[in-house]
């Protein structure tokens, strides 16, 4: 099979061979629109290109830096500083007993986010709960070859891989912990939008029967006045605990992964952070690895009850 070339994704993506060049190699210092770049990543992607090994063997910039980007929340709830230390503190172990040093970044709507990442040289980067926009925006500062991956976002783009909770399967253990279907699901916000929709299909549910938290005073409790004595799913820990204080016919998704935080007496479903070793081997594995491919779009973490 004959191997792809530079030459081949330009005549595909109708641009220059020295465009696909610059963007290959993640120039910096030429003005090509995110449109070009984002079109010739996925032809390089779909004609399965791979960079040169001994080209690849005789680069020195390998920094053994991984990025974990987190990106805030506009609307800051009590328990956010909470909402993924226990994931984050998890990759790092994980990635330092591969060898790797883990730079942790935070971005919200005050940072010059693309300055952060194009001043650091990054072997790989892991961006958390990113919208679609700035998900847009900062991925195309990352080089060809450098991995990145998308946890709690549903980004609809399938050159980067999504790690994502198995909502479907958190919605039937609950059932059966519940002995009946579920009435209401209330459940935390996200910067995805994307996302949020996503876990709203899965429950099949009206959008009259789930409850998205905000900070309005009394919101919560109006909408829990309608189902008295119906059975629900509360996806977050700490939103389960406020919840359980005026109804105890609920089951808890722990998607904090802080189930120590319940109180003893509440059904509730949980996450095994060493489930995450597969994502880090993975990466790990496009770093080392020039030709390595792997089509999976979706990483679905699985449940535990």
């Amino acid at each position: 099979m004959k191997k792809t070339t530079i030459k081949d994704i330009a005549k595909e993506a109708n641009v220059s061979i020295a465009t696909v060049s610059y963007i290959l190699n993640n120039v910096k210092t030429q003005s090509i629109s995110d449109e070009t770049r984002v079109k010739v990543l996925k032809i390089a992607q779909q004609l399965k290109y791979v960079t040169n090994r001994t080209a690849q063997s005789l680069k020195i910039n390998k920094t053994g830096l991984i990025g974990i980007i987190l990106f805030k929340e506009d609307n800051q709830h009590v328990w956010t500083d909470l909402k993924y230390t226990k994931v984050i503190f998890k990759l790092e172990q994980l990635f330092s007993k591969l060898g790797y040093h883990v730079l942790f970044m935070q971005i919200d709507s005050m940072t010059p986010s693309n300055k952060i990442i194009m001043e650091r040289n990054l072997d790989g980067a892991l961006l958390i709960n990113v919208d679609q926009d700035k998900f847009s925006t900062i991925s195309n500062y990352f080089g060809f070859g450098v991995p990145v991956i998308v946890l709690d976002s549903y980004i609809d783009n399938s050159l980067f891989h999504k790690v994502l909770p198995d909502i479907e399967q958190c919605f039937k253990l609950s059932q059966g912990l519940l002995g009946e279907s579920p009435q209401f699901l209330i459940m935390d916000s996200y910067n995805n939008v994307e996302f949020m929709e996503f876990i709203k299909q899965k429950s099949n549910l009206p959008e009259s029967q789930i409850y998205v938290s905000d900070h309005t005073a009394g919101s919560l409790s109006t909408f829990l006045s309608q189902f008295p004595s119906s059975p629900g799913m509360v996806m977050n820990e700490f939103l389960a605990n406020e919840v359980y204080k005026t109804h105890k016919n609920i089951v808890a998704i722990c998607t904090c992964n802080c189930s120590e935080f319940l109180r003893d007496d509440i059904n509730n479903i949980r996450f095994d952070l060493n489930d995450y070793k597969e994502i880090v081997h993975m990466v790990d594995r496009y770093i080392q690895d020039v030709d390595y491919v792997n089509n999976e779009e979706f990483f679905l973490l699985p449940p535990h009850s």
